[in-house]
């Protein structure tokens, strides 16, 4: 008897696989949503994780870091993103490596088209749950995240 008829584990049972094919399919539809805007994922997400920065500032690692990227990869969308004036960069004040990235206000209006642009992919997503169901699964959601050591944002964004 070979390992696999021993021991059989569907896929549909791991929820790590769930989660990646899930991940893949709304990461390529939020994509294609983003493209009129020519903005990619890492730098919406660096303008979304800067929203909720207590000190209204972020460094590139750390946004790396929420953002699930590593540091070169979001120090290129910085570069990107302070190119097209959508944040703007400034020394730390006592730790001179440290660069402070700032979302400027054409970025707050850029993350505003964005966000609607790719609300119908969550939509879509959810369409089959009742809302009950839709309020249980972000539950269960933000519950599991933390588990898995997950940096979530605050629940509600400021002012909302």
């Amino acid at each position: 008897m070979s390992r696999q008829e021993a021991h059989p584990v569907a896929p549909q049972s791991r929820i790590a696989f769930l989660v990646r094919l899930l991940s893949n399919t709304l990461s390529q539809q939020v994509e294609r949503a983003l493209k009129p805007l020519s903005l990619t994922q890492a730098q919406l997400a660096a303008l979304a994780q800067l929203t909720f920065a207590d000190e209204g500032w972020l460094s590139g690692a750390e946004l790396g870091r929420r953002a699930g990227v590593t540091a070169q990869a979001m120090s290129g969308a910085v570069t990107e993103l302070e190119r097209r004036g959508l944040v703007r960069r400034s020394p730390h004040p006592t730790q001179g490596r440290i660069q402070r990235v700032h979302i400027t206000e054409d970025g707050a209006q850029l993350l505003d088209r964005a966000q609607q642009l790719t609300e119908p992919v969550d939509a879509r997503a959810l369409a089959l749950l009742t809302e009950s169901e839709r309020e249980q699964f972000r539950g269960l959601l933000l519950r599991v995240m933390t588990g898995a050591g997950c940096a979530l944002p605050p629940q509600e964004p400021p002012g909302g």
